[in-house]
């Protein structure tokens, strides 16, 4: 895609449209793999340049399967167009295993450096802010102001261990490869394929991998020292297997360094170390073999052992760092020394010395800005969908109504339906009326039911006269009329029977009693609940003149002198013009 700006020299409104052609012409928002680290990747080619010869091995990280990676020279590191090619044949080669990205894994054996930092900034606990000022502003924390931080880059390498004189070192490396690894960069964002890089210092993950081959003696420090072409590396570790110092010591053209008994036994002296256990550790074929046998010699009290990491490494027997890279952290490690635990997990031993510049990184938009943009672009075809959807509803609904006959309505046969509708809504009105006049109200069953229902048998009661009467409620002027209804019993009670008809000598007796028969016969007239009827009842008693006291064998229901008490019993029910059961008073229609 075209060249893109940085986000400060644009507004806002440039900013949003550079992101969604990011989001529209790349893959960023689908492919974690464009924010991972290099050594997080499926696929990587580990590419090892220790001066004396540039080595390539390609991995498959889900396998743990090495292989050869697309042909690589040491041409190929200084020429921009054999950079090139190599990555089109490694991106050919990588989508053809169905890969979707490819890390670059930087392995510098050929230069090694260390520089003190300033001596205020002993703080153990400001390791993380100092690691960030490496990064960003190395000038902040070396102690040489001499030395141009431009021009190389500076890593933080702590000496977790208590007890020591400093904190830490810094580690660097140049920037003559930053080319390179710039140049695969930009190829896998012109082909929008992931080729993320990560650029390590070889010997500190060789560094790393110590615990693994070494079985110190654990009462004596002791000393590895790591041989490659150009350089050797000397680290100091105490009795418990801390780091307690880093010094290199370059080679100047020979096979050795020349002043390397003094330097040990300098720093010795200064660590305080005597006679220490010594672990020569060749990390090149084209290292010096008799190294070891010379320094028997020269330190003949000395424990002196020759290790090798093919043990560790068998499918890069002779190059260990390409395996170490990745790794994992062992429980071995952190269980040997506090130091490896410390720089294992946390990583100070991956430390990428040669990242993308801080300008570039800023250029892109982040992961989560990304997403929000996708989310953003998938909001809007739901908007459009759901505003597509919206109109075809309003066409449906249009269509819909169209097909109606009421559409297509002629206004000339306006008055047929006009006066057909006059006559069903008379035909309506005359069923109405006459549904009014044939509502039950009092039919000649359900009256027999309510009469059998008030006096049952074997009550104490018998019924001498019994009469129903319906008369209107009317007043002038009302559409409908309502009527009362009157039931007036006589008959005989005896002295137990009293309490029953007391208890329905109330407007709750008598309304409960209804209620009950309403729901028996399901005649809506004895409803008491409307409040549009009233009920009101009287129940009067009095001696029986005829009364013959008799023995209890000798009583018959029947007879009317066996019976102490006569009484009289009037219901009144009382049905307002507003009630459902009123009567139309007009004529039908």
């Amino acid at each position: 895609m075209a060249n893109l700006e940085h986000p400060a020299s644009l507004n806002a409104y440039q900013q949003f449209r550079q992101a969604c052609a990011l989001l529209s012409d790349t893959s960023r928002a689908v492919l974690p793999a464009w924010y991972q680290d290099a050594l997080e990747l499926d696929f990587q080619v580990h590419i090892r340049i220790d001066g004396a010869s540039v080595q390539s091995f390609f991995l498959r990280r889900s396998s743990n399967i090495w292989g050869e990676s697309p042909p690589f020279s040491e041409e190929t590191i200084g020429d921009p167009e054999k950079t090139i090619a190599f990555g089109m044949e490694l991106i050919k080669s990588v989508k053809a295993l169905k890969g979707t990205s490819v890390g670059i894994i930087l392995h510098i054996a050929d230069e090694f450096a260390t520089a003190e930092m300033k001596p205020e900034l002993d703080n153990p606990a400001a390791l993380s802010e100092l690691r960030d000022l490496a990064y960003h502003n190395p000038r902040e924390i070396l102690d040489d102001s001499s030395v141009p931080p431009d021009q190389a880059s500076w890593r933080v390498l702590p000496y977790p261990a208590g007890g020591g004189e400093v904190i830490g070192t810094t580690v660097t490396i140049s920037r003559r490869l930053s080319g390179f690894l710039g140049t695969l960069r930009k190829l896998g964002e012109d082909t929008n394929f992931p080729i993320i890089t990560h650029a390590l210092s070889a010997p500190l993950v060789a560094i790393s991998g110590i615990p693994l081959v070494i079985r110190p003696s654990g009462d004596r420090p002791f000393v590895c020292i790591l041989q490659y072409p150009w350089f050797t590396i000397l680290a100091f570790f105490n009795q418990f297997s801390d780091l307690r110092l880093i010094r290199t010591l370059q080679h100047r053209g020979m096979r050795r360094p020349p002043n390397f008994r003094n330097a040990l036994n300098a720093t010795n002296a200064s660590l305080e170390f005597v006679d220490p256990d010594i672990f020569v550790m060749p990390m090149a074929v084209e290292v010096d073999a008799r190294f070891t046998d010379d320094l028997r010699i020269d330190f003949p009290d000395g424990a002196i052992e020759r290790v090798t990491f093919r043990s560790v490494s068998p499918r890069c027997p002779e190059v260990p760092e390409p395996a170490l890279s990745v790794l994992p952290p062992t429980g071995d490690e952190a269980s040997q020394s506090h130091t490896f635990g410390v720089l294992r997990n946390e990583k100070w031993f991956l430390q990428d010395f040669l990242p993308p510049d801080k300008e570039v990184i800023e250029t892109f938009p982040t992961r989560n800005e990304m997403r929000l943009l996708r989310y953003l672009k998938l909001a809007r075809y739901v908007v459009a969908a759901a505003a597509v959807l919206g109109v075809a509803w309003l066409v449906f609904g249009f269509l819909t109504v169209k097909n109606q006959p009421a559409w297509s309505f002629n206004d000339s046969k306006s008055s047929e339906v006009q006066q057909r509708m006059v006559s069903l809504t008379q035909e309506r009105q005359r069923l109405d009326h006459w549904n009014n006049l044939l509502a039950d109200r009092s039919k000649a069953w359900t009256s027999m039911e309510a009469v059998a229902r008030l006096f049952p048998a074997k009550s104490g009661l018998m019924l001498k006269s019994f009469s129903h009467t319906v008369r209107p409620d009317s007043a002038p002027g009302q559409a409908k009329v309502g009527f009362i209804k009157e039931w007036v019993f006589t008959g005989y009670a005896r002295e137990d029977a009293l309490a029953y008809l007391n208890s329905l000598n109330s407007r709750e007796g008598i309304s409960a009693k209804f209620a009950e028969i309403s729901e028996i016969t399901g005649n809506p007239a004895f409803d008491p609940a409307p409040n549009t009827r009233t009920i009101v009842v009287n129940v009067k008693s009095q001696e029986n003149p005829a009364f013959r006291q008799m023995p209890l064998e000798e009583i018959i229901d029947s007879d009317e002198a066996t019976y102490p008490f006569t009484f009289n019993f009037v219901i009144t029910q009382r049905f307002e013009s507003a009630d459902a059961l009123s009567i139309a008073a007009a004529k039908a229609p």
